[in-house]
C-alpha cells in the first residue's frame, strides 16, 4: 500500500486537507515531490531495486543510491562475485555500512581485486526502511498496532513476519490468522487469533526534513497561486509588501542539501602507475584476471 504516487513525500491529509474534488492539490503534491527527487539527483527515496553498470577501476565503487538495504548479485564481465564470508576476507565483495539515521550517504562497495576497465553491474535494493524487531500484538481485538515512526512519517509497507520469521500474507480488510491488513496512515491490523504473537514489521519511510521541506514549498505554491506573476504590491501607498521568487526557496534548498546524490565516477587508479600506458594515450590496458 503506498500513497496515489510511490514518489509523493507527503499526502493531503499532511496539508489538512480532506476534500480534493478536481485533484488540483494532490498535483501540486506529486509535481513538488517529483521537482525534489530531480533536485536531489535521486530516483526515489522510498526503497526500490537498481541496476548499475560501472568501470571497476581499483575495486572500489562508489554506489549511487543509499541507504543501501540489500545486494542481490554483483558481476564483473561475466563472472558472478559473492559476498565475503566476514569483513576481513578476500574471497568476496563488502559493502560499508550504512548510517542508522537520515540523511545517511553514499556506501562504498569493494571488490576481491582490480578489475580495470572491466564492467561490473551491480544489483541492489536502496532506500530509507525501517526494519522494527518483533513486538507482542497487544492483548485485544481488532488488533492494532503503529510502528515507531523515529525518523519520518511511514510510507509504505514492507512486510511483517512472525518472531519466528514466518512471513504474513497482506490482504486489503479483515485479516484472519497469519494475515494483515494496513490503513492509509500505516496502522496494521491483525487477526483477534494472532494475539500474543510477536511480529516484526518492516516499512519504508520519507526523512522528516524531507517531507517538511516539502510542505513548504507546496504551502508557498498554494500561496503564490493567488498572486501568480506578482513580485510587489503597495498597500494604500503607505506599505510595500515585496515577494521573493526563486526556482528553489532558499529554506528548501538548505534542507535538501545533504541529500544531494554527487556520486564522481568510478575511474582507475592514476594513470601513470597503469601498465602499458603511455603519455596521450586514451585507451585502457588489457585488464588482469580477477582474483576470485
Amino acid at each position: 500500500m503506498i500513497w496515489p504516487s510511490s514518489h509523493d513525500l507527503v499526502r493531503l491529509a499532511d496539508l489538512g486537507v480532506s476534500e480534493d474534488p478536481d485533484r488540483s492539490v494532490q498535483r501540486l503534491i506529486t509535481a513538488v515531490s517529483r521537482t525534489i527527487l530531480t533536485a536531489l539527483n535521486r530516483p526515489a527515496i522510498l526503497p526500490r531495486r537498481y541496476t548499475e553498470v560501472r568501470t571497476g577501476g581499483a575495486g572500489r565503487i562508489l554506489l549511487a543510491n543509499w541507504p543501501v538495504t540489500g545486494i542481490e548479485a554483483v558481476t564483473v564481465g561475466s563472472t558472478a562475485v559473492p559476498a565475503a564470508e566476514d569483513a576481513g576476507s578476500r574471497g568476496g565483495y563488502t559493502l560499508q555500512p550504512a548510517d542508522d539515521a537520515p540523511p545517511g550517504r553514499p556506501q562504498v562497495l569493494t571488490l576481491p581485486g582490480r578489475p580495470g576497465c572491466a564492467a561490473v553491474s551491480v544489483r541492489y535494493t536502496a532506500g530509507y526502511q525501517i526494519a522494527a524487531g518483533p513486538v507482542p500484538l497487544p492483548g485485544s481485538a481488532p488488533c492494532t498496532v503503529y510502528p515507531d515512526q523515529p525518523y519520518g512519517a511511514w510510507a509504505c509497507d514492507l512486510g511483517v513476519a512472525f518472531g519466528t520469521g514466518a512471513a504474513l500474507t497482506q490482504v486489503d480488510r479483515d485479516p484472519a490468522q497469519g494475515q494483515y491488513a494496513v490503513t492509509d496512515a500505516g496502522g496494521y491490523l491483525f487477526s483477534a487469533e494472532d494475539v500474543g504473537e510477536a511480529v516484526a514489521i518492516t516499512y519504508g519511510y520519507v526523512p522528516a526534513d524531507l517531507a517538511n521541506a516539502a510542505l513548504d514549498w507546496i504551502r508557498d505554491r498554494m500561496a503564490y497561486a493567488e498572486r501568480v506573476g506578482m513580485q510587489s504590491k503597495s498597500l494604500g501607498g503607505q506599505e510595500t509588501v515585496s515577494y521573493r521568487i526563486a526556482a528553489v526557496p532558499d529554506f528548501v534548498s538548505a534542507a535538501l542539501q545533504p541529500y544531494r546524490a554527487v556520486v564522481p565516477p568510478c575511474l582507475p587508479r592514476s594513470r601513470s602507475r597503469r601498465p602499458g600506458w603511455s603519455p596521450g594515450s586514451t585507451g585502457c590496458p588489457t585488464p588482469s584476471a580477477p582474483r576470485w
